[in-house]
């Protein structure tokens, strides 16, 4: 069989041997920040750095026929393969579970060609896939996660073959400039990105041509020191403050006032939580937690209302 440079290479799986397999595509992603996370829409916007690698035997040359030139540089446009003004092929890799195409979430830039015909194209910008967010059930407390999908749109396994870079894919950081600071979301500490690799069967028209993909989980952590300082701590006295109307003799005017407020109270701080989350028919833990406080507010409120009906009633 031919060397991955040189094309399509065939498999030497017994159980696969009408299959072929296509150029080997590498991707490594750098996830330099999170720029936005939307739970309503639901997407994530992520900074990062996209880098291809694979080689072309049609761009190979000796460098002693061109002055001891080892590598140069040849433009790439319209941020994806087949472009207009583009001045060498690149693969066909797209996000498949997008909210924005990678050609218009990436740069166009400069992609370098070895001697040997090996290229490395790499771009800054944004990705933008839809999520179907996994832990958004603790809010505020949660570390939501969104699986991005990439791979060819157009040429199955049998002409692009999409693998890890260095076997890993992907990096976090690296520079200055990465990271966070007073943002809402920020990447986990610890293995905050996951990849591998999933090869979809073929279609039973096309039986030796398979789909690999890559998938990332992208893992975020919010900061919930915010609502607990703004929401739950502030429910948690309202609701103490309440039930301290129990205290009151039922000839204070201020015992109803004290568990309407809290009732009101209860219900602002439902509303105000209500603009962060989708109309979604699951329970958020701070939902479950905004329906008990308004349950304990209510209660107290009807026994203000019980105490001072018996009383005047009593009194008549």
């Amino acid at each position: 069989s031919e060397s991955p440079a040189n094309g399509i290479i065939s498999s030497s799986s017994s159980s696969s041997s009408r299959r072929k397999y296509g150029v080997p595509v590498e991707l490594d992603i750098n996830f330099h920040r999170v720029f936005h996370v939307d739970v309503i829409s639901p997407t994530i916007d992520l900074i990062v750095w996209f880098r291809l690698l694979w080689a072309d035997p049609r761009l190979t040359w000796d460098p002693l026929d061109y002055g001891n030139l080892t590598k140069t540089w040849f433009y790439v446009a319209d941020g994806s393969a087949g472009g207009e003004t583009s001045e060498i092929w690149t693969p066909d890799i797209q996000l498949w579970n997008l909210e924005t195409g990678l050609a218009d979430g990436l740069e166009d830039a400069y992609a370098i060609v070895q001697h040997d015909g090996r290229v490395y194209w790499s771009r800054p910008g944004h990705l933008r896939p839809a999520c179907k967010f996994d832990g958004l059930d603790r809010f505020p407390f949660d570390h939501l996660t969104c699986q991005m999908e990439f791979g060819s749109w157009a040429f199955s396994g049998k002409y692009i073959r999409l693998a890890k870079a260095d076997g890993v894919g992907f990096s976090v950081g690296g520079s200055d400039t990465a990271g966070q600071s007073y943002n809402e979301f920020s990447f986990l500490p610890r293995d905050p990105i996951q990849c591998r690799i999933r090869v979809y069967p073929p279609y039973p028209s096309s039986p030796d041509e398979d789909w690999p993909v890559l998938l990332y989980n992208v893992t975020v952590r919010r900061a919930w020191q915010p609502y607990v300082r703004g929401y739950l701590t502030v429910q948690t006295i309202l609701n103490v403050v309440g039930f301290s109307a129990f205290w009151l003799p039922p000839a204070c005017g201020e015992r109803m006032g004290l568990s309407i407020s809290a009732i009101l109270a209860a219900v602002a701080s439902e509303i105000v939580i209500s603009a962060n989350l989708p109309q979604a028919s699951e329970y958020t833990w701070f939902q479950k937690f905004s329906l008990l406080s308004l349950a304990f507010a209510f209660l107290s409120l009807m026994e203000s209302v019980a105490v001072l009906y018996f009383y005047y009633k009593r009194s008549e």
